[in-house]
């Protein structure tokens, strides 16, 4: 199966986000709640330095919910300090031990550059390194697809030119105040399953998200909560989302988008204001 199959037939359309969760006990009670109501996909990276929490978390957990390993979705992603032919397979074998697994269904280059503001000429050297150890890790099976985080189309086009493997997925912010219509159309045309991060906007900008006229009047007319209407606006179009929460019953609240269905007009008119509110990292800078 090509991995881009394997992730179009077999990744869940909402995962728990994990990004600045470092307690174990939040984290614990997060999935375990998550489980319960539904959620199969776990969201970490190496640079959230929570995957041995989260390993010890589902080694725990998946008994008692009585699941097992192949019933789970688990991404992760190369730390942008460990990219390049050096450094990825060791902090990839790390991150399978990390996680107590035997794969990984889904790994991601987590930055185009090894720094996040970074105009280093090397970057694309050590992108191309990166996905040739990764792409011989999906042919042993440690890694079931691979794809990117916050790739532009430039980075894309690049990776073309250099790998006959196309990246499952390009996971990138995404929500009615920055959704890069043109990366949308790009990543669909081409095949690449496009995944959003800060649905609800960043920590720094999830207030002014949440308080936008529109958002407030469709969630109302939806009768869904704001998180859970801001969720929809991407879910509703086939992208699938990484809702991240500390509090159990938040996360137990945005499941509910899995039953929520927002009309194209809806969509469209949240579409044509065309902002352009980048409220995380900026790979727009990195060469």
């Amino acid at each position: 199966m090509d991995h881009r199959d394997y992730v179009r037939t077999k990744m869940p359309m909402i995962g728990i986000g994990t990004w600045q969760i470092q307690s174990e006990k939040v984290l614990y009670d997060v999935i375990d709640a998550g489980l319960r109501v539904g959620y199969r996909f776990i969201d970490t990276a190496q640079v959230y330095g929570n995957e041995p929490a989260i390993g010890r978390i589902l080694e725990k957990l998946l008994p008692n919910h009585g699941l097992q390993r192949k019933e789970i979705w688990i991404t992760s992603k190369v730390s942008p300090s460990n990219a390049g032919a050096k450094l990825v397979r060791k902090s990839i074998e790390k991150s399978l031990e990390n996680l107590k697994t035997d794969y990984i269904d889904l790994m991601l280059i987590h930055w185009p550059g090894s720094t996040l503001k970074s105009e280093d000429p090397k970057n694309k050297t050590l992108r191309e390194e990166s996905w040739k150890v990764m792409s011989e890790m999906k042919e042993e099976g440690k890694l079931k697809a691979i794809g990117v985080s916050n790739f532009e189309i430039c980075h894309l086009e690049e990776l073309k030119k250099t790998s006959s493997v196309v990246p499952a997925v390009n996971q990138v912010e995404y929500h009615p105040h920055f959704h890069q219509d043109d990366l949308v159309k790009y990543c669909h045309s081409n095949n690449v399953h496009f995944q959003a991060y800060s649905s609800l906007g960043s920590p720094t900008y999830r207030e002014k998200l949440s308080a936008d006229p529109l958002i407030v009047e469709l969630a109302g007319k939806y009768n869904v909560s704001i998180p859970v209407f801001l969720l929809g606006f991407a879910y509703c179009q086939g992208i699938s989302v990484l809702p991240r929460t500390t509090n159990p019953d938040h996360a137990v609240n945005n499941y509910q988008v899995t039953k929520l269905s927002i009309s194209q007009n809806d969509i469209d008119n949240v579409l044509v204001k065309n902002l352009d509110h980048k409220t995380c990292w900026d790979p727009r800078v990195v060469v």
